[in-house]
């Protein structure tokens, strides 16, 4: 019975205009980000360490003008000269010097002298130009892995990897969040407004809210794959590479740790997985609360974005903040963790947590329908949630 109303359910979103239009915008989201920004190429390594040459030249300006007077910012410039030179000669190794290994060794060097100068509180460098210590701790895990594995320096999947990270933040977050209530807004509404024949079937509350989840779970993952999938045929066409070997950096048990790109991948279709999931039972327990598909939508968004404002405004939102790890992108960078002051936010923290959530987001829709149908009616009995 459980299939027979699963197949019905299946055939009610083929037929249904909103899911067809949902199912276009995954099937052609990566196509035509890949299209667009692949017109744009990303800066090369030898120039943005040429980048770094200019940044440290400005420095230089204001640590000069200082050193004398401040005994600390007569340490720390001589610390910069020894990056000075450093980069230097990275400029160089990466040119006519064509060293990638001593270019690797200069540059964890650079790191390490990067770091004595935050532990010295970067004293008379000007805020904008400090490099943050976040920075730091990616380039060195990056070039530990290139080191470890025996890459070669600028191999063609740098490019690669830069438009496959960048693919993945824009469409985790909040555009997959509106993505899935979108979809899930009418979960309980539409059989409730428009009876069909399998109303009466002999199953359970939980067994046809689990099947509507199913549903519509195939139906954006699989697209949201097939789309993927698509997208990253046309991008190594593009750039005429078939080499995914380079690191991609994420940020694990308080540290930056480099990975492959198919395990970047892995690790983010695993957690867009989870959260459709999560996002889906929500729907159901929004639609249940305020039998409202707008109200679905917009509380939806709310409970994700009120967090900020909180922030904002310097009041303590912690309780909501495991809503915010539906942005798995931010999560694998590392950024979320920074921005919500929590070192310990990596991957497997928030995972935990969204199954966490979304057992008590079932545990809920349970007692939600238990509740209706035990409570003795006063008036009138209450109608069924579908």
């Amino acid at each position: 019975m459980f299939w027979k109303y699963t197949r019905f359910e299946l055939k009610l979103l083929v037929r249904n205009r909103k899911g067809w239009f949902i199912a276009s915008f995954l099937l052609l989201f990566y196509l035509v980000f890949f299209m667009y920004y692949s017109q744009v190429e990303p800066p090369s390594l030898i120039e943005q360490k040429r980048i770094e040459k200019e940044e440290m030249n400005a420095i230089f300006e204001h640590v000069d003008y200082l050193r004398e007077d401040i005994p600390e910012v007569a340490q720390v410039y001589e610390i910069l000269l020894k990056q000075s030179s450093l980069l230097n000669f990275q400029v160089f190794y990466l040119g006519n010097g064509d060293d990638p290994i001593q270019y690797i060794e200069n540059g964890l060097e650079l790191n390490k002298l990067r770091l004595e100068v935050h532990e010295l509180g970067n004293q008379g460098i000007p805020e904008h130009l400090i490099k943050s210590k976040e920075e730091i701790l990616k380039e060195d895990a990056l070039l530990h892995y290139i080191k470890d594995h025996q890459f070669v320096i600028e191999t063609e999947s740098f490019a690669t990897n830069h438009f496959f990270t960048n693919a993945m933040q824009m469409m985790s977050g909040l555009l997959f969040l509106i993505i899935i209530l979108l979809s899930g807004n009418e979960l309980l509404l539409a059989e409730r407004q428009h009876h069909t024949v399998v109303r009466g079937f002999p199953l359970s509350f939980m067994k046809k809210v689990t099947s509507k989840v199913l549903v519509q779970f195939v139906y954006i993952y699989t697209t949201l794959i097939i789309g993927f999938i698509i997208g990253a045929a046309y991008l190594v066409n593009k750039l005429e590479t078939t080499d995914f070997s380079y690191p991609i950096l994420i940020y694990q048990n308080g540290n930056y740790v480099a990975v492959s790109t198919f395990q970047y991948l892995l690790y983010m279709f695993i957690g867009l997985a989870l959260v459709t999931v999560f996002l889906l039972y929500l729907s159901v327990l929004l639609n249940m609360l305020f039998q409202n598909a707008f109200a679905n939508l917009l509380v939806g968004l709310a409970i994700f974005i009120i967090s900020d404002f909180l922030m904002g405004a310097g009041l303590n939102a912690n309780l909501l903040h495991p809503f915010r790890y539906i942005d798995m992108a931010k999560v694998l960078s590392g950024d979320l963790a920074i921005q919500l002051g929590n070192q310990v936010l990596d991957y497997g923290y928030a995972l935990i947590w969204l199954c966490i959530l979304t057992a008590l987001v079932i545990v809920t829709i349970y007692g939600i329908n238990k509740y209706m149908y035990i409570r003795k009616p006063k008036d009138t009995p209450l109608p069924k949630a579908f």
